[in-house]
């Protein structure tokens, strides 16, 4: 993906490529303890209504640093790669990281209180905290609901450019917020797999738009470009 007419984005060494650094250190570490110590890491450190339930608040944090899969980890690496360091170039490391991480939360928040309205509901409602349970229970993890936030305000910055999508097709990329947010409701409102935290990318992609609206971009951005 690719913005016309831009300078070049952060370098190499930027708060962006720390992150994805420590997301592959995260990932190495969850795979030996799953092969080599057999403990249930999501127990504790994956985001759900459970977990919330007894009280592991540190899961509204520590679910964004694991991911279900390789092909999981790989995405969202590709996603920071394209869109955060443009983003950071822009914004500078501080205030991208109170992007990302205040993304991360507010869509935490938004999945993990839903989560536990499911065991909170008195018997009375028993069918819908069951709904609730089994559609936003978890666990989930993954870096995607962060990079909800980025992609928002990476849309906001470049709303006047254009990017070729998958490097073919010329869009503004504005409108692709509104796809993104139009997918997340989407998929709250008909069945889905309960492990997708798509109330949670609904929650990333909302603070990444309050993050623009509460002028957090008001000292101007920069060109940039996304390649």
């Amino acid at each position: 993906m690719q913005v016309k007419g831009s300078h070049s984005p952060s370098s190499f060494w930027s708060a962006s490529t720390f992150l994805m650094m420590g997301l592959v250190v995260c990932f190495a570490i969850q795979q030996i303890v799953i092969v080599y110590h057999e403990k249930p890491y999501d127990a504790y450190l994956a985001l759900s209504g459970y977990g919330m339930k007894s009280g592991h608040l540190w899961e509204l944090f520590t679910y964004q640093f694991f991911h279900s899969g390789p092909v999981h980890l790989l995405i969202n690496l590709v996603g920071l790669w394209f869109l955060g360091r443009p983003v950071e170039a822009c914004l500078g490391s501080r205030r991208f990281l109170l992007l990302y991480l205040g993304a991360s939360l507010t869509g935490a928040l938004l999945q993990g209180t839903v989560a536990l309205a499911g065991f909170l509901l008195p018997e009375s409602l028993e069918s819908v905290a069951a709904f609730l349970r089994d559609r936003f229970g978890g666990p989930v993890v993954g870096s995607s609901v962060g990079l909800c936030g980025v992609f928002a305000v990476f849309c906001r910055l470049n709303r006047e450019k254009r990017i070729r999508l998958f490097f073919l097709l010329p869009i503004r990329p504005e409108p692709l917020w509104w796809v993104a947010l139009g997918i997340a409701v989407l998929f709250l409102i008909i069945p889905s797999d309960p492990y997708l935290a798509h109330l949670a990318h609904l929650g990333g992609l909302l603070a990444g738009m309050a993050f623009i609206k509460l002028g957090k971009l008001s000292h101007g951005p920069r060109e940039v470009e996304a390649r």
